[in-house]
């Protein structure tokens, strides 16, 4: 196997390389960072506070808000909501993990851009079990 070398720190080679990245790399603040979990015995949402946050509820309206499928769908972009529902179906039947990018509308009616990623180990003992996370891109 041939051994690879990196160029020396401060060369020519490695100050081309930094400046480069340094034009291409766009950093975008953190947004609004949430989990999940969803009983598929019991039908039961958990929601972090993040996810509240994500979904426009804010202060006493979070107590009176329960988390549940028909929600989560009801707050998907109208031309997100197919897509979606796919990906969702594909990993309640399947088991594994989806990670996709949709849009949130809020019941503060603000569009947030998200990227979600969920899990279910259909091979395990948590196969009753859905957990996720999910973060704005920092935008909204």
């Amino acid at each position: 196997m041939a051994q690879q070398s990196l160029p020396p720190l401060d060369s020519s080679v490695d100050r081309a390389v930094r400046a480069a990245h340094g034009r291409e790399h766009v950093e975008r603040p953190a947004g609004i960072k949430g989990g999940f979990r969803l009983s598929l015995t019991t039908g039961q949402w958990w929601w972090s506070p993040g996810m509240f946050e994500l979904h426009g509820y804010h202060g006493a309206r979070v107590l009176t808000v329960r988390p549940n499928s028909r929600l989560l769908l009801t707050h998907r972009h109208p031309a997100d909501r197919k897509p979606f529902a796919r990906a969702w179906h594909h990993l309640l039947s399947d088991g594994g993990v989806v990670a996709f990018r949709y849009r949130i509308v809020g019941d503060d009616d603000r569009v947030r851009p998200v990227f979600a990623m969920a899990y279910l180990d259909s091979a395990s003992g948590r196969a009753g079990e859905v957990t996720g996370v999910m973060q704005s891109d920092g935008t909204a």
